[in-house]
């Protein structure tokens, strides 16, 4: 009985794999063969390239810190760094993580101030500033 079992099992592998493997006709690959107009031709795509604007060594200090126009020190999230806020304050994304001054390359990425969000509330004497 065991051998029966055996024998089904192994020509029934066997069957299989000649199944998949004996498929070689030219329809077999032309399915996979683009056409004119699916949306998939390499020829004709054109690759958009972003404009970022480069940070250059004037915006940022002696010690590598990303600086404003007014010389201050912008501060991020380090996990998030499209998250900028005020230095020491709690990244309202992860809620664990100081904001610390922006040693990072920040090229390309859309930053948001955070303190527009309406679940972050800074320090009143953050503000003042």
């Amino acid at each position: 009985m065991k051998v029966n079992k055996l024998l089904i099992g192994a020509f029934a592998s066997l069957a299989i794999f000649l199944a998949s493997c004996g498929g070689d006709t030219k329809t077999a690959k032309d399915g996979h063969a683009h056409t004119e107009g699916d949306g998939h031709d390499h020829a004709t795509e054109q690759v958009v390239e972003k404009t970022t604007e480069k940070i250059t060594a004037k915006d940022r200090n002696e010690k590598g810190e990303l600086i404003d126009a007014h010389g201050d020190l912008i501060t991020g999230c380090p996990g998030h760094k499209e998250m900028i806020g005020s230095e020491g304050d709690m990244c309202p994304k992860c809620e664990y993580m100081t904001m610390i001054p922006i040693t990072w390359d920040i090229t390309g990425v859309d930053t948001v101030r955070v303190t527009t969000l309406a679940d972050y509330n800074p320090p009143a004497d953050k503000l003042k500033k």
